[in-house]
């Protein structure tokens, strides 16, 4: 089992390249991660481990972990994969939500309102976080665990704060208004509605991915 400490720079690490602060082929060294995040070498260790282990760095013997780069055809298929794992998973939450997790979509739907203009890295990591845990909550609502075994593998490219930096307002904008179709068809219980409205949602994302 992970330590509290090493849980939380694999979170941090985690954030960091799922966001695209640390872009592909970035190294990650043990010491100056260990000075930069004020811990010892070993929570920094464990934490480059899981992170191997799900795939987003690789070790280069005698000089240490890097992120992994992905081609652009990579990037296009595992649009693929998550518009069948979340839409499956959004339409057995649209009959197993609960009202709570249906706040905590309203709440965050609302969040990424004053930051769809943002220019900035930092409002941009707050939409691509705001945006991540969205779609968490979705996949968690199915109450699937190999639903969300599965999707959290898929979603592990590390694309989304790109995508908005690249695509505009605009692009962001239309983004929240799927979402609001999304928390709608799950308030209505339509399992084929959810379904369709996140597949839409993740296929327009790869569309807008392919364009550019």
């Amino acid at each position: 089992m992970a330590s509290t400490g090493g849980e939380t720079v694999y979170l941090t690490l985690r954030g960091r390249i799922l966001s695209g602060e640390l872009g592909a082929n970035a190294m990650l060294r043990e010491q100056a991660l260990a000075e930069e995040l004020g811990v010892s070498r070993t929570p920094i260790r464990e934490a480059l481990r899981r992170l191997d282990e799900a795939g987003l760095v690789t070790f280069i013997p005698n000089r240490g972990a890097t992120v992994v780069a992905w081609t652009r055809e990579q990037v296009l298929e595992t649009y693929f994969v998550r518009a069948g794992l979340e839409g499956r998973a959004a339409g057995l939450a649209a009959s197993r939500i609960t009202p709570e997790e249906i706040d905590l979509l309203t709440v965050l739907i609302e969040a990424m309102e004053p930051v769809l203009t943002a220019d900035d890295d930092a409002g941009l990591a707050e939409l691509g976080r705001l945006n991540a845990e969205f779609h968490r909550i979705v996949v968690s609502a199915s109450r699937s665990p190999q639903l969300m075994t599965l999707t959290s593998s898929a979603t592990r490219v590390p694309l989304m704060a790109s995508t908005f930096r690249r695509n505009g307002a605009q692009y962001r904008a239309r983004s929240n208004h799927q979402h609001r179709d999304i928390l709608t068809a799950l308030q209505s219980g339509d399992t084929i509605w959810a379904e369709v409205a996140m597949r839409s949602h993740i296929l327009a994302a790869r569309n807008a991915v392919a364009a550019d």
